[in-house]
């Protein structure tokens, strides 16, 4: 490979590579990787965990069933008081938590301090000088009230110090119970715009995705792949459930352990002091009885606070079991949702495949039918291919409506596709309906002679769409067959015109052409030729009228006359003399050759010259 090929090769290599790490990266996936790396970097969590909260007001938008929504409402009820209960336990925690002393913090509390006897003592003066000013003269009473606006200004600069070295306490770690208030005020702070009550209008807020929106195999199989983070959600929700229960279970037990370790140690302690100070000697009574009661009063306090943790451990513990019981309702709703789907999925594929399977054996079965039934063998490959093509675009069409299903403006997709079809199959559709036309009063039949297009022949097949014609050249040369077969499609029927040479008797007119010199009188030989041919034609004639009388027997138009005619015209060199007469077609060629024979033995008879080869007779012509 040329160096400039491979090294075009390698840079391609490298951009899609730096493309794949960048799709891979803007992922969920990839963006949960990077903001979990970032926050491990970052400092210390939140005293109050909410993914669990978060978790369920997430999984509660995905609920599509109105039983999937309701537990979803449970769950978010029980989610919220595991969070009132995570905020009291956090407030109890950072109340009886012994904060560490070190320097930033101490300076700190320092500050508080001297920030707060600041604050009393301009307390003390705001209102000795408001009393002053009540009782104060006229002329005293304007100095005393700009001392107290001065009085109170600074007072409100020393509380904004307090504010703000409180909140560096906050900051410091040196007051996690602010820490914890501050959050549960942010809490209950977001249900306002719900007016204080829990926001359960985002419940199936996002159900879309995992309803399918039709019967189709697409839609179907969308809604199936979009249950599975579902499933995997619930599934993860109950592991956290069941986690926090043995954590909670856990913390109950040491705390319980450490109570009642407490409570021994107390029960010793009273034991002891008894046996020191029995009843009897209350006079003899050490001056540190104080010091032991204000310890027994913070142990006794210290062994509420723990109580209390205990209890709320308790609440905590059937709270978590309540909300695992819930999610596994609702993961058991969601997967038995999921397996009727995959169930559908399944019946949709072996429907499939029962159509495939088919349309295999229709096209093996028409093809033995149509080899019993036709010898033919274009004829069999021509219907064996026509019914191959109908049989899989039928099966495909099933299949896609599987697969697709019904669409949605069923009457539109029809009436668009009838306009196709109409355009497309014009010509289909206007022959078959020529066919009516030609089957009709003023139509054709088999055998008959006609003219259509410009091409002359005998009718051999009449078929629903087509029109076969077997040539026979014009009318003025032999009229013999050609030995070519037309096919017409039955639209000229309505789109142009045809000629039948009469329906049934196929009359037409026929002309003969008859030369005679200057030096003979044509008149008495135009008489005895009128006589030959009305002699020859007569039958022809008669039959002729009538028929022609039965077709034309509309009110004002007068009856036809089938006699023969004879003309006589001046020509170059001589009299010309012009025969016309009726004939039925298929005898035209007969009847032109008796009179023939009849007219040259006239002329011999009356002794009449050959003419000139300019005086010849032109071509007859029908």
């Amino acid at each position: 490979m040329p160096s400039n090929r491979r090294a075009v090769l390698i840079g391609l290599i490298v951009i899609l590579g730096l493309t794949g790490t960048g799709i891979v990266l803007t992922t969920e996936w990839g963006a949960r990787t990077v903001s979990s790396t970032r926050a491990s970097q970052q400092v210390p969590q939140s005293p109050v965990d909410l993914s669990q909260f978060r978790n369920t007001q997430s999984l509660a938008e995905l609920a599509a069933t109105p039983q999937e929504q309701d537990l979803a409402r449970d769950a978010l009820r029980k989610a919220d008081h595991e969070v009132d209960f995570a905020f009291t336990s956090a407030l109890y925690r950072a109340s009886s938590k012994k904060v560490a002393s070190t320097p930033e913090i101490k300076a700190i509390l320092d500050r508080i301090s001297k920030d707060e006897q600041d604050n009393a003592q301009l307390d003390a003066e705001v209102e000795r000088l408001t009393k002053l000013a009540a009782s104060a003269k006229e002329d005293q009473k304007e100095a005393i009230t700009q001392q107290l606006d001065l009085t109170k200004s600074r007072q409100e600069l020393v509380e904004d110090e307090i504010d703000d070295a409180h909140q560096d306490l906050e900051r410091a770690g040196g007051d996690p119970q602010k820490q914890v208030q501050r959050m549960v005020d942010e809490y209950h702070a977001s249900e306002q715009s719900s007016g204080g009550q829990l926001d359960l209008s985002i419940v199936g807020k996002k159900s879309g995705s995992a309803q399918p929106a039709s019967a189709s195999f697409i839609s179907r199989a969308q809604a199936w792949y979009a249950l599975r983070p579902v499933v995997n959600g619930l599934d993860q929700a109950q592991q956290q459930a069941s986690k926090s229960i043995a954590t909670f279970s856990k913390s109950h037990d040491e705390i319980e352990q450490q109570l009642n370790d407490r409570k021994a140690q107390q029960s010793q302690k009273q034991d002891a002091a008894a046996q020191a100070n029995p009843p009897g000697n209350a006079a003899t009574a050490p001056s540190n009885t104080s010091s032991q009661t204000s310890e027994a009063i913070s142990s006794y306090k210290s062994m509420t606070i723990l109580q209390k943790r205990m209890s709320g451990l308790d609440s905590r513990i059937r709270n978590q079991q309540d909300l695992a019981s819930i999610y596994s309702q609702w993961h058991d709703l969601v997967a038995g949702r999921q397996r009727e789907l995959l169930h559908s999925l399944l019946i949709s594929v072996a429907l499939m495949f029962a159509i495939v399977l088919a349309v295999v054996l229709t096209s093996q079965s028409l093809e033995k039918l149509f080899a019993r039934v036709t010898s033919d063998p274009q004829r069999l490959l021509t219907m064996r291919s026509v019914a191959n093509i109908v049989t899989r675009a039928i099966g495909a069409i099933l299949i896609l409506l599987i697969i697709f299903g019904m669409p949605s403006q069923l009457a539109t997709v029809i009436a668009l596709a009838t306009a196709g079809l109409t355009v497309a199959m014009k010509d289909f559709i206007v022959g078959f309906f020529g066919w009516f036309v030609l089957m009709g009063k003023n139509g054709i039949r088999h055998g008959d002679w006609v003219e259509i297009n410009g091409v002359s022949g005998e009718v051999v097949e009449i078929g629903l769409f087509h029109t076969v014609v077997l040539e026979t050249g014009n009318w003025n040369d032999a009229g013999h067959p050609t030995g070519r077969r037309v096919t017409f499609m039955n639209s000229y029927a309505i789109e142009g015109h045809y000629f039948n040479f009469s329906t049934s008797g196929q009359w037409l007119w026929d002309e003969m052409q008859l030369a005679l010199p200057l030096d003979r009188d044509p008149y008495p030989v135009a008489a005895e030729i009128q006589k030959i041919v009305s002699k020859e034609t007569e039958a022809n004639a008669r039959l002729a009228e009538k028929e022609w009388g039965t077709m034309g027997s509309a009110r004002g138009i007068r009856p036809f006359s089938a006699g023969p005619a004879i003309s006589v015209r001046p020509a170059n060199a001589g009299f010309e003399i012009l025969i016309r007469y009726v004939t039925r077609a298929n005898e035209r060629h007969q009847q032109r050759a008796k009179l023939y024979q009849d007219l040259v033995e006239l002329l011999r008879r009356k002794n009449i010259p050959e003419p000139t080869p300019s005086a010849a007779s032109a071509p007859a012509s029908s």
